[in-house]
């Protein structure tokens, strides 16, 4: 933008930090900004992050798209964030959840921080995203 100004979209949705696997056999873990792990509430994230590298940690927004209205629910996210066991299988066949991956920040097994994430700067973050999880702005991960 002009003016040295930039923006990004603000999505009615709950922060988030997806953690993949550190290896094979490990578990993928996703993490609510007050530390809660409800990626039991969310099956068809964590079968669609299968198809990411290992050992990333990922900052983005959880959201929910309610097919019945065709445009993004918060209350059907709200829905989602509560349900387990079954419950939690049904609603991720009737209001699909996607992670909007916004930054990188950590990739590898190495735990390192990822390469150019220090500093402000969409163009750096989308770069990184775009290096390892080959997105080109962001990684929306979503159900096949």
């Amino acid at each position: 933008m002009a003016g040295g100004f930039a923006a990004e979209q603000k999505f009615d949705g709950h922060r988030a930090i997806l953690f993949t696997p550190a290896g094979p056999g490990g578990r993928l873990f996703l993490q609510t900004r007050r530390g809660s792990l409800v990626q039991d509430r969310f099956p068809d994230l964590v079968s669609a992050a299968g198809q990411l590298p290992d050992g990333l940690v990922l900052d983005g927004e959880l959201v929910v798209w309610d097919t019945a209205v065709g445009r993004l629910s918060f209350e059907a996210l709200q829905r989602r964030a509560a349900a387990r066991g079954r419950t939690a299988t049904v609603l991720a066949a009737q209001t699909p959840a996607f992670f909007i991956a916004f930054d990188c920040l950590r990739t590898g097994r190495s735990g390192r921080r990822a390469p150019g994430t220090r500093g402000p700067g969409l163009s750096r973050r989308r770069g990184v995203i775009r290096t390892r999880c080959g997105a080109a702005r962001t990684v929306a991960l979503r159900p096949s």
